[in-house]
């Protein structure tokens, strides 16, 4: 099952913010997305859920009093259910179909998450995190043996049904993820 919530949240962090209070009120096991949402008049952030249980009732009392866009796919449903306003419902729908087919999204809550703190060998990280792939920007070699810092803050990219990290080059021959979990927002010193 997958629950899209779209609440027109301006930033990831905003949309981090709603994941986190909607995986506590499921509490249930969840691969839980951000999703960019474009063709309108402001891009913004919506979120997805996926679980084998059903989660539509209780993120549906969670979302009851804000005004959002809900997007819910059952497995074997011809068509998904959807509530809210337009604009936001699209957005909605966007999430689940990018969660349903894996081609898009940040993830934020994964199986083997709760694993990513401190040093690891590269090897180690996929395989304790339930990482698919490593992609070193700038074109830099991993090797099994590569250590990556975690910073105990991993927002890996689903693509093509594919858990991958974006990671960079840090001091001390390590490498950090690309996606920091203070994020300077660009020109923000001027």
């Amino acid at each position: 099952m997958i629950v899209a919530v779209d609440a027109d949240s301006l930033d990831t962090a905003a949309a981090d913010h709603l994941v986190y209070d909607l995986v506590a009120a499921v509490d249930q096991p969840v691969v839980a997305l951000t999703h960019m949402v474009s063709g309108d008049d402001r891009p913004h952030v919506a979120v997805s859920l996926t679980s084998t249980a059903d989660l539509a009732e209780p993120i549906r009392a969670m979302v009851a009093d804000r005004n959002v866009g809900l997007a819910v796919t059952r497995p074997g449903a011809s068509e998904p259910e959807l509530a809210g306003p337009s604009r936001l419902v699209r957005g909605a729908y966007v999430a689940a179909v990018e969660a349903a087919l894996g081609t898009a999204g940040r993830v934020v809550r994964w199986p083997g998450h709760e694993q990513a703190h401190g040093v690891l060998p590269a090897a180690e990280l996929r395989v304790r995190c339930g990482i698919d792939h490593l992609e070193a920007i700038g074109g830099v070699p991993i090797a099994d043996d590569t250590l990556i810092d975690t910073l105990d803050f991993l927002r890996p990219l689903r693509r093509d049904g594919r858990l991958i990290l974006q990671v960079q080059p840090s001091a001390g021959a390590l490498l950090i993820p690309f996606e920091l979990q203070h994020q300077q927002k660009c020109c923000a010193d001027h």
